[in-house]
C-alpha cells in the first residue's frame, strides 16, 4: 500500500457485553490486562488473544515445525497482509478471542483460490453444506465461499454458532473442523465411560488433534516472533481495500488498468468470480485497495455516461464476493 505515517496508540478491547458468553475469560480480567501500543495490525492481534492456552508436544511440535520454515511463515504473513486488517475489524466488533483472526493461517494459509480435495474453498474453507447452511451462494458464476468479506461474516457466524453449543472455545475449533455432530459423539462416548470431555482428551481424526495445536502454535509465533526467528510482514493498522458498487459491466483486465493494479492483485480481492465481468448491475461490490480507489473511481467516472452508471463507495460491507479455481498444495499442510 506504500509508506503510510505510524501512530502509537493504546487502544482498549471492544467487548459487546451482549456477547460476553463468547470469551473464555471473564470481562473483569480482559479489561483489567495490560495492553501494548497499537503499532500495526499483529498488536490489535495479540492485545486481543483470549483463548485458554493449549500446551503439550502437539504445539512444540508445530512451532518446530514453522521454525524449520521461516520463510514459509513469512510468505503466508505477507499475503494476509490484504485481509488481515479486515478480519482483525470483524473479531474485535464481535468481542471474539483473537486467535481466531490467524485461523486462516491453518485453514488456507490466507490463499483465497485455495481448494482441498474435500471441496473445502476460500480463506475459511467452507465445504458446500455448511456454505449453504451460512448462505454463501454457489453457482456457476459465484462462490461466496471465496468472497473475502462475506465468507469472513459466515465464518464467525458459524463459530459463534459452535461456542454456543459447546461454550468452550477449543472445542467449539474443534467442531469447525470436524463437525458439531462429530463432537457431541465424542463428548457422549466419553461421559459414558466417565473420562473428562475437554479437547485433549476427547478421540479425534489425527487432523483434528492437530488442529489446535496448529492455532496455538502460529498464535505464540505471533505472540512472540523474534524468540522463534521469524519476521512477519509488516501490516499497517488501516484499512487494505474499500468496496466500490460498480454498476457498469467490466472484466478483471479493465478493472486493474483502471486502478493502476495488476491483474493478480484484483484477482487477490476479488476471488469469488467465474465469469470473465466481474461487475456490473446486480454484481457484489469490487474490493480495491484504499490508495487506488481515488485513481478508479476518476476513471470511471471519465467514462461515456450511457456505460457509467453510478458508483457508491463503502468500507468494507458484507456486499462483495468473488471465484477462481486455484490450489497451493501447501496450504493443507499448515
Amino acid at each position: 500500500m506504500g509508506p503510510a505515517m505510524r501512530r502509537e496508540v493504546s487502544i482498549p478491547p471492544a467487548i459487546d457485553r451482549s456477547r460476553s458468553y463468547l470469551l473464555d475469560i471473564t470481562e473483569e480480567e480482559l479489561v483489567g490486562r495490560p495492553h501494548a501500543p497499537v503499532r500495526n495490525v499483529w498488536d490489535r492481534i495479540r492485545n486481543g488473544f483470549a483463548m485458554q492456552a493449549l500446551k503439550g508436544p502437539l504445539v512444540a511440535e508445530r512451532e518446530l515445525w514453522y521454525r524449520q520454515r521461516k520463510d514459509l511463515v513469512a510468505a503466508i504473513s505477507h499475503k494476509s497482509r490484504r485481509y488481515l486488517y479486515h478480519i482483525v475489524e470483524a473479531v474485535e466488533k464481535r468481542g471474539m478471542p483473537m486467535e481466531l483472526a490467524l485461523l486462516p493461517f491453518v485453514e488456507s494459509g490466507f490463499e483465497p483460490h485455495a481448494l482441498s480435495s474435500a471441496q473445502a474453498a476460500g480463506l475459511w474453507q467452507f465445504i458446500p453444506g455448511t456454505a449453504q447452511r451460512y448462505r454463501l451462494k454457489l453457482n456457476d458464476h459465484y462462490d461466496a465461499r471465496r468472497d473475502i468479506v462475506a465468507s469472513t461474516e459466515a465464518a464467525l457466524d458459524y463459530l459463534e454458532f459452535l461456542n454456543g453449543i459447546f461454550k468452550d472455545w477449543q472445542l467449539a475449533l474443534a467442531a469447525y473442523n470436524w463437525g458439531e455432530e462429530a463432537v457431541l459423539r465424542a463428548i457422549q462416548r466419553n461421559q459414558a465411560r466417565g473420562l473428562p470431555t475437554d479437547y485433549e482428551s476427547l478421540v479425534m481424526p489425527e487432523e483434528t488433534r492437530y488442529y489446535l495445536p496448529k492455532l496455538m502454535a502460529i498464535r505464540n509465533v505471533v505472540q512472540n516472533p523474534e524468540l522463534h526467528g521469524i519476521e512477519l510482514a509488516d501490516i499497517d493498522n488501516v484499512p487494505y481495500f474499500t468496496g466500490v458498487d460498480v454498476s457498469v459491466e467490466l472484466d478483471v483486465q479493465a478493472v486493474a488498468r483502471m486502478a493502476g493494479l495488476s491483474v493478480s492483485e484484483v484477482l487477490a480481492l476479488n476471488p469469488s468470480h467465474k465469469s470473465p465481468l466481474i461487475s456490473g448491475k446486480g454484481k457484489p461490490a469490487l474490493l480495491i485497495p484504499t490508495n487506488r480507489v481515488e485513481e478508479f473511481s476518476s476513471k470511471l467516472a471519465a467514462l461515456p455516461v450511457k456505460v457509467r452508471g453510478k458508483i457508491r463507495h463503502s468500507q468494507a460491507k458484507p456486499v462483495g464476493r468473488a471465484v477462481v479455481g486455484f490450489r497451493n498444495p501447501e496450504d493443507r499442510a499448515l
